[in-house]
């Protein structure tokens, strides 16, 4: 059965058996008694009687006892355990995947090689895992090296943004089990560590200045007029200066100098190259560099084309719904865009003295030619349904018409007393919002209500087109597509440099960012969906002023022996033992001659 010591500095006891060798050297090994009738002997030349030193250690059984009971007290120091056949050990590593890891992921390595040596291998087997503390983080490794564990961080590329590791630690523990090893491996020292990890911190603080914000946007009258703006922040209390330069492919701007004061936020601006569809900062390099370059596309969102039908009492209403949304044009007559593409929405009216098949996919508008004179009456409520949510509604006043046919299934999202004012009709053919009351003949058109409820509908639709989208993002950031769907339907990939990942068309929720900065693009066949930049853009990361040192990794190795090894059936019996040693080596001594004392010469 293995043995393991819990207390090594317990050997340090048997320095006391060259202290008891030496006592014995030194003190007198016999004692002078003088007598009467050996005094002629003081006439003849003494001999030496000392020879050599070690002549004098004598073999005596208080000796033998004294070194008896220092072997027993050493053994009792020690702590001797005991482990089991076929034990095993758990040591999981959860290492912080934070964006921020960057900058150590050398020290990283060496001082987990280091740590990692330190840790006792008295059992049968070792077991290490390493795993990310993302909650979607990698298991790294599992297996029986520390060498390749550590081997393993060669590939790692920590990137994510900042989050807590309780998840991740949660699972290390479970694997780890309650007798297993489990270390946190982070670059910010975090109190109070759940599920009884141990924290390992290896941060330290960095000079940072980088990228901490983009926005694009149109510079004038003209949307093909764009302006960049890029905000730069020092993360340091000293100030600091850098260089930058804006580049379109091979050709870049002259470089260019920007100083901040400590914790300083500015801001560069300029003009979107005009013909361009993407363009890239960049910053002189510092000890962090995933923020020193910041990549910049020319946003397009999808664009809604809607069409209408309506009736010209009508038209100018319609006209001022549509100036009101984002992203949204209005067809020619002809229900085609300039470049042949066919309406997304329909936006029609409906007559009740001449009912016909409403468009799919529409905004129905009631219309009655003739002008009712009453109003609805009694309280406005609105349905806990997101198109209508929050929206204050009190202030809408409309004529009693006609009604439009309901069908089993219509979601009433708005009701005046028993009257329904606003439906919902959503089928696998239909995604229709009807409005069973004359617009025209309210006051609907000029209640913020109205409009928002409308954008939120437009919004959905647009949210549902398979389109081309052009977009700025942050790392890791969660992409929803619209894509195209059935058994024939392609798979959807993504590209970016160095990186490519291909998800069946059902699994497009699973899409994200890179984790690294960059252009990418995502498409289904021979479609582009997405041309995008992923940059960094978390300020918590880029902080390195709380980066410190920690570790509390000295207490493993023992808290390892205790968990796995049991104690010594035997030490009651040592004590014991030590004792009658003890007692009977004064026994012993008390029984030798009084060295003070000496015979008296006789007459």
């Amino acid at each position: 059965m293995p043995i393991a010591f819990a207390n090594p500095l317990g050997f340090l006891a048997l320095l006391g058996v060259p202290v008891i060798l030496l006592i014995h050297l030194l003190q007198r090994q016999s004692q002078t008694f003088p007598i009467s009738t050996l005094f002629m002997l003081d006439a003849i030349d003494r001999q030496s009687l000392q020879g050599r030193k070690l002549d004098r250690l004598r073999n005596s059984v208080p000796l033998w006892l004294q070194l008896l009971s220092v072997i027993i007290l050493t053994w009792l120091l020690i702590q001797p355990r005991w482990t089991q056949e076929n034990r095993v050990q758990q040591i999981v590593i959860v290492i912080d995947s934070s964006a921020s890891m960057e900058a150590f992921k050398n020290s990283a390595t060496e001082q987990l090689r280091t740590e990692l040596s330190r840790i006792p291998a008295n059992f049968t087997n070792e077991v290490y895992t390493l795993m990310e503390s993302h909650e979607q983080g990698e298991r790294l490794y599992r297996g029986g090296s520390a060498t390749e564990l550590v081997d393993s961080l060669a590939n790692w590329e920590p990137g994510n943004s900042a989050h807590s590791p309780e998840i991740a630690l949660r699972v290390g523990r479970s694997i780890a089990g309650a007798n297993g090893t489990l270390i946190f491996l982070t670059d910010h020292i975090t109190r109070q560590l759940p599920f009884g990890a141990s924290l390992l911190s290896i941060g330290e603080p960095i000079s940072n200045v980088g990228f901490a914000g983009l926005l694009v946007e149109p510079a004038g009258d003209d949307e093909n007029d764009l302006s960049w703006q890029a905000t730069v922040r020092n993360y340091s209390e000293e100030p600091q200066t850098r260089e930058w330069f804006l580049s379109i492919g091979q050709q870049k701007t002259e470089p260019r100098s920007i100083s901040l004061q400590g914790y300083e936020t500015r801001t560069l601006s300029g003009k979107f190259p005009k013909g361009a569809a993407r363009a890239t900062l960049t910053m002189s390099p510092d000890g962090f560099t995933r923020d020193d370059r910041l990549f910049m596309v020319t946003p397009e969102p999808k664009r809604v084309f809607i069409a209408t039908t309506v009736e010209p009492s009508a038209s100018d209403m319609v006209r001022a719904l549509i100036d009101s949304l984002e992203n949204a044009q209005l067809l020619q007559p002809s229900g085609e865009s300039e470049l042949n593409t066919p309406s997304d929405l329909l936006i029609a009216t409906y007559n009740p003295l001449q009912p016909r098949m409403l468009p799919p996919v529409s905004i129905v508008v009631l219309n009655q030619q003739f002008a009712p004179k009453e109003f609805f009456k009694g309280p406005i409520i609105a349905a806990n349904h997101p198109l209508v949510r929050d929206l204050n509604w009190q202030g809408l006043i409309a004529k009693s018409t006609a009604s439009i046919p309901i069908e089993a299934g219509d979601l009433t999202l708005l009701w005046q007393g028993e009257r329904p004012l606003v439906l919902l009709r959503q089928t696998a053919e239909f995604n229709q919002l009807i409005f069973n009351f004359d617009v025209a003949q309210s006051n609907a058109a000029r209640l913020p209500a109205l409009i928002i409820m409308i954008n939120r509908f437009v919004d959905q639709i647009r949210s549902k087109k398979v389109a081309l989208e052009r977009s700025n993002m942050e790392l890791n950031q969660q992409i929803k597509l619209a894509v195209n769907t059935g058994k024939e339907a392609d798979d959807i990939l993504s590209s970016a440099t160095g990186m490519q990942q291909t998800v069946p068309w059902n699994r497009s929720t699973m899409l994200r960012a890179p984790r690294n900065s960059g252009f990418f693009s995502i498409r289904q066949g021979d479609t582009l969906l997405l041309d995008a930049a992923a940059n960094f853009a978390d300020a918590r990361e880029a902080d390195f002023s709380g980066a410190a040192r920690q570790s509390d990794l000295d207490a493993i190795p023992r808290k390892i022996i205790e968990k796995q090894t049991v104690t010594d059936p035997l030490w009651q019996f040592w004590v014991i033992l030590i004792l009658i040693v003890l007692l009977l080596c004064w026994y012993m001594l008390s029984k030798l001659p009084d060295s003070s004392m000496t015979s008296q010469p006789t007459n």
